[in-house]
């Protein structure tokens, strides 16, 4: 068990690094495209500022923002790990490139609104408090997900007998123990940021 656990903790490292390139380069190149849209647009780049101000819950309301956010993205990381039963490869990654690309989308916003500086404001004070603990759980969801969906998909090649397909038994223990340990109390904490921590930073840009 302890070698399984050491062998999935080599391979999440792996994993947080792809991750998090993936997320700078998808976070830059949606932005990007997002403004020079939004920048054409001003109308309707202040009715998306307007709808984003309302949506900053107000301290009585910290405790259902909370909740819904936490229900939200461990249902998330949950279907990931579901996904990866599914034996196609690659498919537990699209949740993950989906909320990269959201971010960037609201950076554009945000930088079509207040200019870049505003965007730079709203990505360290609104995004990076929480989203450095979020997105992290997502990967390892994500490497967590795809040792599962290789053990799958090689134990249905030796079931058409491959003798030359390298054996790779699924440790479902390990798997488990890793995803309850990391990826839900991590999820749980950039929770408690993102309900009770975020709208009052991002109050600061906004108003």
């Amino acid at each position: 068990m302890e070698k399984r656990l050491k062998y999935h903790l080599n391979v999440i490292g792996h994993y947080l690094l792809i991750g998090w390139l993936i997320f700078i380069v998808m976070t830059i190149l949606v932005g990007l495209l997002s403004y020079i849209v939004m920048k054409s647009n001003p109308h309707f780049v202040r009715g998306l500022m307007t709808g984003l101000s309302a949506k900053f819950p107000g301290a009585t309301d910290n405790w259902h923002a909370f909740w819904a956010i936490l229900l939200n993205n461990e249902r998330v990381t949950f279907t990931m790990m579901l996904v990866g039963m599914i034996p196609i490869p690659f498919l537990y990654w699209i949740s993950y490139v989906v909320t990269c690309a959201s971010v960037g989308l609201v950076l554009g916003i945000y930088a079509a609104k207040l200019g870049i500086s505003g965007a730079f404001g709203a990505f360290v004070l609104g995004i990076l408090p929480h989203g450095i603990f979020e997105m992290s759980a997502m990967i390892v969801a994500v490497a967590l997900a795809a040792q599962v969906n290789k053990a799958l998909r090689q134990s249905i090649k030796r079931f058409f007998a491959n003798p030359h397909y390298e054996k790779s038994p699924l440790d479902a223990k390990a798997i488990a123990v890793q995803y309850v340990a990391i990826v839900v109390p991590v999820i749980a904490f950039a929770a408690i940021i993102e309900g009770f921590i975020t709208p009052v930073l991002l109050r600061l840009i906004v108003h």
